[in-house]
C-alpha cells in the first residue's frame, strides 16, 4: 500500500517535471507508513514521502519544489485514500 502511494507520486512527478521542463539530475523517494489500530482495526493511518530532487543550478530550486508539491496534490492514489499523506521535499544542488 505504501509502495503504491510512493510509485504514484514518482510517476506523477516524472510527468509534471517533463511538462514543466524541469532540469534535474536525480530524483529519489522513500515512503514510510504508520500502522495503527484505529477503532479496533489495523490501518495505515499516515504515509510520509521523503523526496529528494537534485538539480545543477540553484536558480531552479523553487521550480523543483513546486513540481514536487504539484505532484503530491495530483497523485491519483493519494487523492483516493483516507490515509493522510505528507510530503517532505528537499532539493540538492549537484
Amino acid at each position: 500500500f505504501v509502495g503504491a502511494v510512493n510509485s504514484c507520486f514518482m510517476t506523477t512527478f516524472l510527468a509534471i517535471a517533463a511538462n514543466s521542463k524541469l532540469e534535474y539530475t536525480d530524483f529519489q523517494t522513500r515512503a514510510v507508513g504508520t500502522l495503527e489500530t484505529v477503532e479496533g482495526k489495523l490501518m495505515i493511518s499516515e504515509i510520509t514521502i521523503e523526496a529528494v530532487t537534485k538539480i545543477r543550478d540553484e536558480a531552479h530550486r523553487e521550480k523543483a519544489l513546486k513540481v514536487m508539491e504539484k505532484s503530491e496534490k495530483a497523485c491519483l492514489i493519494s487523492n483516493s485514500v483516507k490515509t493522510a499523506v505528507h510530503l517532505k521535499a528537499s532539493v540538492e544542488v549537484a
